[in-house]
């Protein structure tokens, strides 16, 4: 299923369930462009077509519209999300260089190649465009490669995940996966919530 139809359908549930005020108006090409440029990496084409469509969900009410437990992002708090994660990222990649004395501690520079994802927990190619209420948030793959668009899963308490549970190929495939399953979404207080 296309991005809009995904979005027709999404926004048919939501109207018809009283809740279409916690889509938000369109990002601008503008803004997205200025986004790509901070982050570093060109958007896949179907979050760019998402964005264009709605600039995520209203923070307030809480608008729990990606199942079980995601609000989609805006553009700007994606951004703003991506640069405390890079910078946090940064600081302890830092402390890791002052600390190789210690020999309790794992060393970073012992990262197996193609691990350093895992170790860190972050990557500056990464951008989160949902959050849940617990820290856990869901990023797309900005890097080239077969693996470019995907969407993952960071948990604080494990490790980055782009397969199992709450990962999509594509921005997409979890709008597909919305839309089909808001019927089973509750309205509560004028947010979107799951049984």
């Amino acid at each position: 299923m296309t991005v809009s139809r995904s979005w027709d359908r999404i926004e048919d549930w939501c109207r018809a369930n009283g809740v279409a005020h916690v889509l938000r108006p369109p990002a601008t090409a503008a803004a997205i462009a200025a986004a790509e440029e901070e982050v570093g990496h060109r958007f896949p084409a179907d979050l760019v077509e998402s964005w264009l469509r709605h600039d995520g969900t209203s923070m307030r009410p809480a608008s729990f519209l990606v199942p079980r437990r995601w609000i989609p992002l805006p553009l700007d708090w994606a951004v703003e999300d991506w640069r405390r994660r890079t910078g946090e990222l940064a600081r302890r990649q830092a402390d890791e260089i002052d600390d190789f004395s210690d020999e309790d501690d794992e060393d970073w520079s012992e990262v197996e190649e193609g691990e350093e994802d895992l170790f860190w927990g972050w990557n500056p190619a990464w951008l989160p465009i949902a959050l849940d209420d617990t820290g856990c948030a869901l990023v797309v793959e900005l890097r080239p490669g077969d693996r470019c668009g995907a969407v993952g899963q960071l948990d604080p308490q494990s490790i980055p995940a782009f397969e199992g549970v709450n990962t999509y190929p594509s921005t997409a495939a979890l709008l597909e996966h919305t839309a089909a399953a808001l019927p089973g979404a509750r309205v509560e207080n004028g947010g979107i919530f799951w049984h």
